[in-house]
């Protein structure tokens, strides 16, 4: 198995060239990160690593948590598959988030997760547009006693942060998508606040009207969207979404499946199991089909609508 280095930019397109492409959850690429200390990393599984974003998985064992902290130049968008799981950012938030939660981290938040329980827990993460600088890991990283927390000695010599953090709980609406949870170059200014969206704070819309599907943003700015389609179950005949097509790439991982990506202008179709995924280019119609009698869940993750 490669290097998380060596793959960064490239996967799984090797030599640049990106095409629709569906990629099973036993070709994820697997890896240690940090590399160096195998009882303070987390195991990655990268999905998709391009020019645009990177998706994938990490995990964490009973007790464990990942150090030291992690910066992108990019934002970070979560999708907890499988918790409880806590996310500490430098600033001094807790964010304590339970499976199905959402979580968005603007670019240059420092973060650190902690595995509290007594099961493995899993995190779907989309970090777009970049995912890395130059150096890997960032030549300078703060310690934890340089971050916010409990009786921490340096808490008075960083920012308050209880006038930063906005409130997202109130009711959303259509006008919402591109600044949801809230607006990413505000977000991205130091100090930089980080935002659960629980189920109940995701951004509900709908996809089509002929055929309507349920779209669930977790996160919804100018780098990229992130969150849940279900398409529920048809009647006589499958239940197919209306067709789409994005200006930017995006991926579809599949939550509760099967479900079958059709590329309309291609005619080829694909059928994705729970956690597999499928890589689109920019500008490529599609639309997901439901041939099961229950609704079906994939998450999106779309670098521009």
């Amino acid at each position: 198995m490669p290097k998380l280095t060596d793959i960064l930019t490239k996967f799984p397109f090797a030599d640049g060239r990106k095409y629709p492409r569906l990629i099973r959850k036993e070709e994820y690429s697997n890896a240690l990160y940090p590399p160096d200390n195998a009882f303070t990393s987390d195991n990655t599984f990268t999905i998709v690593s391009t020019d645009t974003f990177m998706l994938g998985i990490y995990e964490l064992g009973p007790g464990g948590a990942f150090d030291p902290l992690d910066i992108h130049p990019g934002d970070e968008f979560y999708y907890i598959l499988q918790g409880p799981i806590v996310q500490r950012s430098g600033n001094g938030q807790f964010a304590y988030l339970e499976t199905g939660d959402g979580l968005f981290m603007p670019q240059e938040a420092w973060h650190k997760a902690h595995n509290f329980s007594d099961q493995k827990v899993r995190v779907l993460y989309f970090i777009t547009p970049k995912a890395w600088g130059e150096d890997i890991p960032p030549a300078y990283i703060p310690t934890d006693a340089e971050t916010k927390f409990y009786k921490g000695p340096n808490n008075d010599k960083l920012p308050d942060m209880r006038s930063v953090i906005r409130n997202i709980t109130r009711q959303g609406c259509t006008d919402d998508i591109g600044s949801w949870p809230v607006d990413g170059k505000e977000a991205r200014d130091y100090p930089q606040a980080v935002y659960t969206v629980r189920d109940c704070d995701k951004l509900n819309n709908i996809h089509g009207t002929r055929h309507p599907m349920l779209m669930r943003f977790i996160g919804s700015n100018d780098y990229g969207h992130f969150g849940e389609f279900i398409l529920p179950p048809g009647g006589y005949g499958p239940r197919c979404s209306e067709e789409d097509c994005h200006e930017g790439d995006a991926a579809i991982f599949c939550i509760d499946g099967p479900i079958t990506i059709n590329l309309t202008q291609l005619q080829e179709s694909f059928q994705l199991r729970p956690e597999d995924s499928f890589f689109l280019p920019a500008g490529t119609p599609y639309q997901l089909v439901n041939f099961e009698n229950k609704p079906v869940k994939a998450v999106f993750a779309v670098t521009a609508l």
